[in-house]
């Protein structure tokens, strides 16, 4: 018999809940399989089609309220030229002002880095930087609105959570997030590609500063790395 749609609700967040237990128990494994578990069973194909939408009809439109004559730069000459996100002096305007309308909210952020991909054949940088927009396209995508997102490195972005969330809650974002990128229909850009990303997830106390949300984010996509690529760590 299908769920009906409260049911449906009632059981997401029970689920939710009982990951949440298990990370202030410190039952930090079986939390985070928890966080997967509940991800596969919402966002793997929501999150797929979405990017599609995103990238196939709502890019191009995008790109030219964005692009300047020739159709590339961004309008606003502060921002990342090839994806038209924020750049890290941006991003740390934008946190000090949420800082400010609430400062007693921690800040709480992702930090996506590319995991490494051959560029072997013809037009590397054409590849790469097709890539990159469709990561910055999937972020859009699998964030909300009031979400800081900015590109700070050259296959790294931030997802900085406009309002307050768990670190189990954020844990979950990223799961969802990885998988969107994984299952992305990357041969589209190039025969055979493949694409994945790494994520660190911190979460730091008010009035703390962007640096050490990102440096304490950095630790744990590091420790990732560490075991394997494709990995969310927080």
């Amino acid at each position: 018999m299908t769920e009906s749609v409260d049911e449906h609700e009632r059981s997401i967040a029970a689920e939710l809940a009982r990951a949440e237990r298990w990370a202030r128990e410190g039952r930090v494994d079986e939390a985070l399989a928890a966080c997967r578990a509940l991800v596969l069973k919402l966002d793997g194909e929501r999150g797929r089609l979405a990017a599609e939408l995103l990238l196939h009809r709502r890019e191009p439109d995008r790109r030219a309220a964005t692009s300047g004559p020739a159709g590339e730069a961004p309008s606003d000459p502060g921002a990342d030229p090839l994806t038209g996100l924020p750049t890290r002096r941006q991003l740390a305007v934008a946190v000090a002002r949420l800082a400010d309308r609430l400062p007693d909210a921690p800040l709480t952020l992702l930090l996506v880095e590319v995991d490494p991909f051959p560029l072997d054949g013809g037009e590397p940088l054409a590849v790469g930087d097709a890539v990159l927009r469709a990561i910055a396209a999937l972020l859009r995508a699998q964030s909300r609105p009031h979400d800081l997102l900015a590109r700070v490195g050259a296959p790294t972005f931030v997802v900085a959570f406009g309002s307050p969330v768990s670190l189990t809650r954020a844990t979950l974002v990223a799961e969802r997030l990885r998988e969107a990128i994984e299952r992305h229909d990357w041969p589209q850009i190039r025969a055979g590609l493949r694409v994945t990303a790494s994520i660190g997830v911190a979460a730091c106390a008010a009035g703390e500063s962007l640096d050490v949300a990102l440096a304490r984010a950095g630790a744990a996509l590091g420790e990732g790395r560490r075991v394997g690529r494709n990995q969310v760590r927080g």
